[in-house]
């Protein structure tokens, strides 16, 4: 929130450079083109400019505040025009009175004083559009800085990770008992066998093709979550019950690819793994303009004392939402009873 003028001294200096040069050309013009001295014209310049450079610093706070990709465009345009007059009648008030009280006695400088209040009140508007496009552009400048250093962030996250993601993506307890259950369905079910087959190559497929970091619609993560369990029903039977409560609106929203695969796989390995008793996975999808929400919540037996994990799952989660959307709020674990419920909140902006 502090002004970037005062944080980043090469602006500063800038600013000051620029405020300092249109001063020199202000005394040129009272002295050449107006006729009074240069000690007159020096006081107005002084006077005049160091008022306005420090409201130019003040309109830091409108710009901050006032960002048009949040609001709407009317809005923003109301805004800057309230603020503009507020700014520039401020000033022009302010050195008037100022410039009035010192040179009382100067009739000529006063009366062309009260002429010059226009083109005053216009050159100052000039100037504050000058200014809060110079600090739109410094915005944009910062928000693409921290972009490009969040993707390179992000690149070398894939790239130092790639192993331990593989193994929270298709974890090989899940691969080699789905190759047993296929083996055992050659036996009985020659038919069940091959489609299994089909749903394990497929899902194989999808999240090989998704190593690297992009984003994915929710239609897309949702087939290849149906297709691992698919794979599990033919292992687990009655005992994994899946529920899906999906708004079909958010199926086209965008999150990133296999966020969601360690999630469910977490479920079924702390809620169906160590019961006999039918246990209940739900997912759940709600979603607005700007949010996509997934809730996945499944039964766990309290009292079971389960072997604690790398968790490399829940911390690649965590990583990758803080890379991908710069926030830290977007993921959040609850435990009630006997129900575990983790809920992912993805931007879409």
């Amino acid at each position: 929130m502090l002004n970037p003028l005062l944080k980043v001294r090469p602006y500063l200096i800038a600013y000051i450079g620029v405020w300092a040069l249109i001063a020199i050309i202000h005394i040129l013009i009272l002295t050449l083109f107006q006729g009074f001295s240069l000690g007159l014209a020096f006081t107005e310049s002084l006077i005049s400019n160091v008022l306005l450079a420090m409201i130019g610093l003040a309109l830091w706070f409108p710009v901050f505040f006032s960002r048009l990709e949040k609001e709407n465009v009317l809005n923003f345009i109301f805004k800057h025009l309230f603020a503009c007059a507020l700014s520039i009648g401020l000033w022009v008030i302010v050195s008037y009175a100022i410039l009035n009280a010192l040179f009382d006695k100067h009739f000529e400088y006063k009366q062309f004083l009260v002429s010059s209040l226009p083109w005053r009140g216009g050159i100052g508007a000039l100037l504050y559009g000058a200014i809060i496009l110079v600090y739109y552009l410094i915005i944009n400048y910062q928000n693409f800085r921290e972009k490009t250093l969040r993707e390179t962030e992000l690149k070398a996250l894939v790239r130092e990770s790639e192993l331990n993601s593989l193994k929270s993506q298709i974890n090989p307890h899940f691969l080699f008992n789905s190759l047993n259950s296929i083996s055992s369905l050659t036996m009985i079910s020659p038919e069940k066998a091959q489609d299994m087959i089909i749903k394990l190559s497929e899902f194989l497929r999808y999240s090989l093709s998704n190593k690297d970091e992009h984003l994915t619609s929710l239609r897309d993560e949702i087939v290849n979550i149906t297709r691992y369990l698919d794979i599990e029903k033919v292992r687990f039977g009655k005992r994994l019950n899946v529920k899906n409560n999906l708004d079909e609106k958010c199926y086209e929203m965008k999150l990133p690819g296999l966020i969601l695969q360690p999630l469910i796989e977490n479920a079924i390995k702390y809620g169906v793994y160590e019961s006999l008793d039918q246990t209940d996975i739900e997912l759940i999808c709600t979603c607005s303009e700007r949010n996509l929400r997934v809730t996945i919540r499944n039964q766990f037996d309290s009292d079971f004392h389960y072997k604690k994990g790398a968790g490399i799952g829940i911390q690649n989660i965590r990583s990758r939402l803080r890379i991908m959307y710069g926030r830290d709020d977007l993921f959040s674990i609850v435990k009630s009873g006997n129900i575990f419920e983790v809920t992912i909140i993805f931007p879409q902006n």
